[in-house]
């Protein structure tokens, strides 16, 4: 029986999984990715890419790839007992603007898993090995020992009397990663992890089918309700995903799988007009969880993506929350298996990502019940109310941009965890909490970069924050009395250089008037204001998942070093 070693074994090769082998691969870290199935699904499952997982993915390969593949959503379209009641374009309104992607993406998972296989492969030259699962996973004190079985049928049901030793190997890895689903191996393995939460009681049925003669927006989603719930989801080639509740229907193992008249009846009745469904290419019917893990990590296993969570559909969260389980893991695990940090700096992949997953979970409650409550008393309110609710609740900038800070997961911090920290002395302009602290995600804008023999190349943060470094940020600040020269912020980058335990890249940003002939210009001064560096220079540490480690003013570097 053939037996191999490696840093970290990846179970799953969903979006999860795939990512975190890209972040593994760019730290140069050995790993196998594998997955059960023979190949990819062609199903599109999984429609929403939210901004945040744009930014991160874009850290690998042009996001714009996938960004071609699909519709990008600016707004919705509401219905009522098939009496459209509201249409919400957003496309013009003033939200995300410190990200290069303000807009959610309708795109196939599909779409979404060949691009990350694209990025895998043509980055870093590695693959998902398909057909191989693990049978057995054993963890002890210095690592853990994974049967894997080579799979020969759609099922990975094998009879194990019958596999041949030429079908199995020994694998001992540090770390063993479960991104495998809500059937996960990896967590049953773990002795001490549960998996609490229940089921939602209503029955769904979707379908992936083409529209024509169709009046409905086709970059806008299609809320409908009545007796029941029906949405509609634009997707390119003329297709559309059409997923509908039942009301007072409970599914059950005996009854009859739906079929494309079941749902063109639901589009006649819930939105009068909008087309005929034409050449269905994918028919289901499904039931909803929302269960979290009570841990993520159990000594050398951990968890993420639906292996670690799992919820309603609401809101398009539970794709892109296990995309960011993946870049949270994936540069910590590098730290460790280098030796850069103990063993124990891998708990705060549990402390920094659970809360986000029970965050996340009674959110998507909240909204499912919303949406999609079986109650009559309940419908009755949401169908009288939605028609003068929803106009405030999206024309209301304060409440539109919470809504959307949310939804694009851009709002995701960290403040309270132990390896991020703000200087004791840095206060926003008004003397108050700074707006942006330890644990934030970065803002991003555009800077103009000096390069060689002067020339400048306009482009964004975010391109200078390689997937693979720490980076430290030096503002030189606005406001002429609290300005740094370029000669100050050179003696503060060599202060760092001699203490600093990282490697990190260092970015000198001056503001536009400056004219100093290194670094970069804050083109308008908005990542200065977006920082909270318009009073005084400063510095910020970020990590290589985009967030910020450690924020302040220049004079407090040697806190932040000794911090560090």
């Amino acid at each position: 029986m053939v037996q191999t070693t490696i840093d970290v074994l990846i179970i799953g090769a969903g979006p999860t999984g795939t990512t975190l082998a890209l972040e593994l691969a760019s730290q140069n870290i050995s790993f196998r990715l594998i997955d059960k199935a023979l190949e990819r699904s062609d199903k599109s499952r999984a429609l929403a890419v939210q901004s945040r997982t744009l930014e991160v993915l874009d850290r690998h390969a042009p996001v714009q790839e996938l960004i071609d593949l699909g519709n990008q959503g600016t707004g919705a379209v509401y219905y009522i007992h098939g009496k459209q009641v509201a249409d919400l374009d957003l496309s013009h309104v003033r939200t995300g603007e410190d990200t290069a992607f303000p807009q959610m993406l309708m795109v196939s998972q599909s779409d979404t898993e060949h691009f990350l296989d694209r990025c895998l492969g043509e980055k870093y030259g590695r693959s998902v090995e398909f057909g191989v699962e693990a049978t057995s996973i054993v963890q002890d004190v210095d690592g853990v020992t994974a049967t894997l079985r080579k799979v020969h049928n759609n099922t990975g049901t094998e009879d194990m009397a019958n596999a041949s030793a030429e079908d199995e190997e020994i694998v001992r890895a540090k770390y063993v990663v479960g991104a495998d689903g809500a059937h996960s191996v990896v967590r049953h393995a773990a002795k001490s992890i549960t998996f609490d939460g229940s089921a939602y009681p209503q029955d769904f049925i979707l379908c992936d089918a083409h529209l024509r003669a169709s009046v409905l927006p086709r970059d806008r989603f299609s809320v409908c309700w009545g007796d029941g719930l029906m949405t509609v989801f634009p997707l390119q080639g003329g297709l559309v995903r059409v997923v509908a509740s039942r009301p007072d229907h409970r599914a059950a193992d005996n009854e009859d799988e739906p079929v494309l008249a079941d749902f063109q009846r639901w589009f006649d009745r819930m939105a009068p007009g909008s087309g005929e469904l034409h050449d269905p290419f994918w028919i289901a019917r499904f039931r909803l969880h929302h269960r979290v893990a009570s841990r993520y990590r159990e000594g050398r296993l951990f968890l993420a993506g639906d292996a670690a969570h799992i919820h309603s559909p609401a809101g398009g969260q539970g794709m892109n929350t296990g995309i960011q389980d993946a870049v949270n893991l994936g540069w910590k695990l590098a730290r460790v298996v280098r030796g850069e940090r103990s063993d124990g700096f891998l708990d705060s992949y549990n402390d920094e990502r659970r809360p986000v997953g029970q965050k996340l979970l009674q959110s998507s409650d909240r909204l499912f019940s919303l949406v999609a409550s079986d109650s009559w008393l309940f419908r009755v309110f949401r169908n009288l109310l939605a028609p003068w609710l929803l106009p405030l609740l999206y024309h209301n900038e304060a409440r539109r941009n919470s809504i959307f800070r949310f939804l694009s997961q851009l709002g995701v911090r960290y403040r309270s965890g132990s390896i991020v920290g703000t200087a004791a002395d840095f206060v926003s302009v008004n003397g108050g909490s700074p707006s942006v602290r330890g644990g934030d995600r970065a803002p991003d804008g555009v800077v103009m970069v000096v390069g060689d023999g002067g020339k400048q190349k306009k482009m964004r943060l975010h391109q200078l924050l390689k997937p693979a470094s720490h980076h430290l940020l030096l503002f030189s600040g606005v406001a002429a009395d609290g300005q740094a020269l370029a000669a100050d912020m050179m003696h503060a980058q060599a202060q760092f250089r001699e203490r600093d335990v990282d490697g990190a890249l260092v970015h000198m940003l001056f503001a536009e008037a400056s004219e100093s002939k290194v670094g970069c210009s804050d083109v308008n001064g908005d990542l200065h204001r977006r920082f909270g560096m318009e009073k005084t220079a400063g510095y910020a540490y970020i990590r290589p998942d985009g967030y910020i480690a450690h924020i302040g003013p220049l004079s407090s570097l040697g806190e932040f070093m000794d911090w560090q």
